[in-house]
């Protein structure tokens, strides 16, 4: 009630009444998946109500409105996506992108925060610089790879072990040293470049009329242009490989000594799969049919064959990588 005062005959009011009503919360449901150790539920629901008073979290199976929130890591990023669904089936989405957990739930919780309540204040909080919150007035998708998408290359350094069936008359196995560069276009997974170098050796080869030892070094150059799924920590690619080195053949216990050394030429095809336990460290094998485009034959003489490169064989290849941030 507002009293009144007489002041040369006049009243006016002494006081004025507030009319402006109090802002009530919205009941709100919260679904957090993420990686083990990429904060909790517990942590972006605190975030949430640190910007904005107009939210009630509740645990209910009634139909309230319900911000649904995954964090996915993408091996050189954390990607979170956050959908709000409202009681009538309206959905928004909203995605954003950072280094770490502890960048990308804050960004999360504030884009929820500015979606639920426009005047929610930040508190000295903001957004990754890698990719800013989009305008809460419409719904948005991650963006797809594309032309406009930015390109980033990793470089990796894998050690490993190959067997193959194409050097020798036995199977051939060799130390693996592995460079790679692997394309991100956007959020996801680009080309991937690999350049292997190799040596074998096999068991020593008896006939009648000597000893024989294989021993080849190689390089291999494989270019595996696609990559799938797009993310996730498990990839396959198809790929295509050439070979180039020497093939050289060591003798003994016969009568002809010359030990002879020859071009190594070959292509192939196969696949190529990627795990990835951590971000910077994959786990990988390849399984190639390989093609000789050089093919010699060797014997002690034209009745002691030893070995006939053959027209087609296998080559596989298991090993660990560490990958540049």
């Amino acid at each position: 009630m507002c009293l009144a005062a007489a002041v040369l005959g006049a009243e006016r009011p002494a006081c004025a009444q507030s009319t402006t009503p109090s802002a009530e919360a919205q009941t709100l449901r919260v679904d957090y998946s993420a990686p083990a150790g990429c904060g909790s539920r517990t942590t972006f629901v605190a975030e949430l109500e640190a910007r904005t008073r107009r939210v009630h979290v509740v645990d209910t199976t009634e139909p309230v409105a319900t911000v649904s929130v995954e964090l996915t890591d993408h091996t050189s990023v954390i990607v979170g996506q956050l959908r709000l669904r409202e009681p009538d089936g309206t959905e928004t989405l909203r995605a954003v992108s950072g280094r770490t957990c502890e960048e990308v739930v804050p960004a999360l919780a504030l884009i929820a925060a500015v979606l639920i309540d426009p005047e929610a204040v930040t508190h000295g909080s903001t957004l990754p610089t890698t990719s800013p919150a989009p305008a809460p007035s419409s719904a948005v998708t991650p963006p797809p790879a594309g032309l406009g998408a930015r390109w980033r290359a990793r470089p990796s350094l894998g050690m490993g072990i190959s067997a193959t069936s194409t050097v020798a008359p036995n199977p051939s196995f060799a130390p693996s040293l592995e460079l790679g560069l692997e394309a991100d276009v956007g959020l996801a997974r680009g080309p991937l470049l690999l350049l292997a170098f190799e040596r074998f050796g096999s068991s020593t080869f008896s006939t009648p009329a000597g000893l024989a030892d294989f021993s080849t070094l190689l390089g291999r150059l494989s270019l595996c242009p696609l990559r799938w799924p797009s993310r996730g920590p498990v990839a396959v690619a198809p790929c295509g490989a050439f070979e180039a080195g020497s093939l050289h053949v060591g003798v003994s216990q016969t009568i002809d000594k010359s030990e002879p050394t020859v071009l190594w030429l070959a292509a192939g095809a196969g696949l190529h799969l990627d795990v990835h336990p951590l971000r910077v460290l994959g786990i990988e094998l390849d399984l190639l049919g390989i093609f000789p485009l050089v093919r010699d034959h060797f014997y002690f003489s034209p009745d002691s064959p030893v070995f006939s490169v053959p027209v087609f064989g296998w080559t596989g290849r298991v090993g660990m990588k560490a990958l540049w941030p």
